[in-house]
């Protein structure tokens, strides 16, 4: 018996399944009136104010779920709207912020709609895989948690720097992807997006230390955590976070995309009745 090696059962298994891809793409390629079904699954990452951006050895990644609807309205636009469940999380620790010892989770909805625009026209045999960008407007709801003497504490309703925040802020989203594999009914994509959020306290960190005095003894607890580490608490005034930075997430997600009808289909079911 003849044994290939595994390498090379992976470069044959590649190209010959980049030629099906090749083949099923000039079969099948989204015409004007396409009625698209795009669910997801990936990972996240939080930037914000509880996190060092170069650091990549302190990632603290989430995971996100979605679904969308999509329209292809033209050869190279789609029109989509989204749902999306996300966990995002950030920690001091290990940072060199770690003697301010705060830190949050976050499990949150959002919601949004935008565009979504091919390089290329679909029609273009030129190029086999046609990637795309996409972006849009919307809104999200944050619920930051944290965890204090073996307990889930939520922090919003705390107002641990005295302000009562809006908790359903808008979000810009934006971002690219490319398909990877096709068949006549379904596609799957990789996908980036970054969703700027409108607001600086999706991690409930924003501004300064304000006057534990004058706080229910819970919130100033979580509002300095350096007693925690036997450290004497900040001044009233502070700084705790940057104001002047919004916060936002990054998503690298797996998308399956299911073709629901096209306009030919809905045509044909018209005029018979199918």
């Amino acid at each position: 018996m003849i044994r290939i090696p595994f390498i090379w059962t992976l470069t044959i298994s590649f190209l010959f399944g980049t030629n099906a891809w090749a083949q099923r793409s000039e079969i099948w390629r989204e015409q004007p009136g396409t009625q698209l079904l795009n669910i997801g699954v990936g990972t996240t990452r939080y930037l914000g104010d509880l996190n060092e951006r170069d650091n990549l050895a302190h990632l603290q990644l989430g995971f996100a779920l979605n679904a969308a609807f999509a329209y292809r309205y033209s050869p190279q636009l789609t029109l989509r709207a989204e749902a999306q469940l996300y966990y995002v999380r950030g920690s001091q620790e290990d940072t060199h912020l770690s003697y301010n010892h705060l830190s949050f989770w976050s499990l949150n909805p959002d919601i949004w709609a935008g565009l979504q625009w091919d390089f290329w026209k679909a029609a273009d045999r030129n190029h086999v895989v046609i990637p795309y960008a996409l972006a849009g407007v919307g809104v999200t709801y944050i619920t930051p948690k944290t965890s204090y003497k073996g307990q889930t504490v939520s922090l919003a309703p705390l107002q641990t720097e005295g302000v009562d925040y809006n908790r359903f802020p808008f979000i810009l989203r934006y971002g690219i992807g490319i398909p990877v594999f096709a068949t006549e009914r379904f596609k799957w994509h990789l996908e980036g997006t970054y969703t700027h959020v409108l607001s600086d306290y999706l991690d409930d960190v924003s501004t300064v230390y304000p006057d534990r005095d004058k706080m229910t003894p819970l919130a100033a607890a979580l509002s300095d955590r350096r007693l925690e580490l036997n450290q004497l608490p900040n001044v009233a005034g502070a700084k705790r976070g940057n104001a002047s930075k919004r916060d936002g997430y990054f998503a690298l997600s797996a998308r399956m995309i299911f073709l629901l009808s096209t306009s030919s289909q809905r045509n044909y079911r018209r005029m018979f009745g199918g």
